[in-house]
Order: C-alpha cells, then structure tokens, then sequence
C-alpha cells in the first residue's frame, strides 16, 4: 500500500509534463492536488458528449483522444486528435458552457480532470499560465487555418496527401530517418480529415505502399519517405 506522500509526488511528477504548468513551482502545484482526479477510459469510450455541461478540462497521460463535431442533420462538420501530455479543450475557455464536440478515446487512455471553474480561477490569478492559454489558442488556430486552405484544393487525391502530412507533423514520431503515426487510423478518419471518400483514400493508401512510401501495421502508418509529404 504506497501512502499519500508517494501518491502525492506521482500525482506531481504526471502534472509536470504538461506545459500549462510549467510556471508553477512545484509547491504551488501541489497545492492544486486534491483538485485532481485520475480516470482511466476504454478504447471507444465516450469522455464527454457534443452538447454536454463543459464541467471538466482534462490532462491525458498516454493513448489517444478524438475530437468528432457534427451537425443536427447528423453530418460530420470536424474531426481531430490529442495525443499524450496535452490538456484539452482549450476552445471555449472561460466562454463556452457545453462541449462543442464529443471526445472519444481512440486508444485505452489515462489521464487527469479537474472542475473547469477551478482551472480558470487559477488561469486568472496567474498571468503567465494565461499567457500560455492565449499562444496555444493561437497556435490551434493557425493549425486549422493550414487545415482549411489544404482541404479547398480541389483534387481529392492531393487533400489526402496534404491530411498524411498534417498527421505526420502533428501526430507523428521519429524512427531514425523514418516517421511513425502511433494513432491507430482508419480510412474512413483520413476521409473525413480530408472530405474525401473512404474509397479514394484506400486506393491512395495502397499506391503509396506499392511504392514503399509508407506502410501500415495494426492501422499505424509508418512513413519511410517523410521528404515525400513535405515536398507536396
């Protein structure tokens, strides 16, 4: 049975990773502690629906988190991944009182929550935690604004290109001089990254793995020739 000060100091270390943090000591993180709670989720669990009280902002330790938006008409308007050490949503912050998306976990996950009034009275207490929030809401926004210009081409083959590399650079790891996307990807998520039919991206994917560009495991793809997507 490990007592609270080990626990305690697991519980810190986890939060540490995360930038939002960054500028606090770690005394004053733990103050924060018994604001925090750990949950674990299931491959296809649902964390929050589209529409839900935005009650808790949470912290994802490891796996992977999707992000689907749709219409009252039921089509998809957005899709997107977290990966680990990120905190999400940051959309809404101090603004939205339901969840503009639904979050699913792609992968068994683990992560950390806490009440989104108590992060925000701790965001406004601290200028340079806030200052973080505002240049990743920037960063967020040029991403999508990427994302947009790259989905308006008007060749579905090329948008499939473009979505390969936006995975890559967003989702992907270094493997010597190759790149793996550890998120398990189906085609049906790469059409709707791209609006593309799921078709096209199969036809695509295939080309690509005949010609030893890419090759793909358990739905990770791994990219032997990343020079190929940035010269797009």
């Amino acid at each position: 049975m490990l007592n609270s000060s080990v626990i305690k100091m697991d519980v810190l270390s986890d939060l540490q990773q995360f930038d939002v943090f960054s500028c606090l000591t770690a005394k004053k993180l733990q103050t924060y502690l018994p604001h925090f709670y750990f949950r674990s989720y299931k491959k296809n669990q649902c964390l929050f629906m589209q529409g839900d009280p935005r009650d808790k902002i949470f912290f994802l330790l490891d796996g992977y988190v999707m992000y689907e938006r749709g219409s009252q008409e039921g089509n998809m308007l957005y899709l997107d991944f977290i990966k680990k050490n990120q905190m999400f949503p940051y959309g809404g912050i101090f603004q939205d009182k339901v969840y503009q998306d639904t979050a699913i976990a792609v992968t068994d996950v683990h992560l950390y929550f806490i009440q989104t009034h108590f992060l925000e009275e701790i965001l406004k207490t601290n200028p340079r935690q806030l200052l973080y929030i505002v240049h990743k809401l920037s960063d967020i926004l040029y991403l999508h604004q990427k994302r947009v210009q790259r989905i308006l081409i008007p060749n579905a083959q090329e948008r499939v290109l473009h979505t390969i590399q936006f995975l890559m650079e967003d989702l992907g790891v270094k493997d010597g001089k190759e790149i793996v996307i550890p998120c398990p990807l189906t085609a049906i998520h790469i059409s709707k990254l791209s609006g593309t039919t799921r078709e096209t991206v199969s036809l695509l994917i295939n080309q690509l793995k005949r010609e030893r560009i890419i090759s793909v495991t358990s739905k990770k793809i791994r990219i032997h020739h990343p020079e190929y997507f940035k010269e797009i």
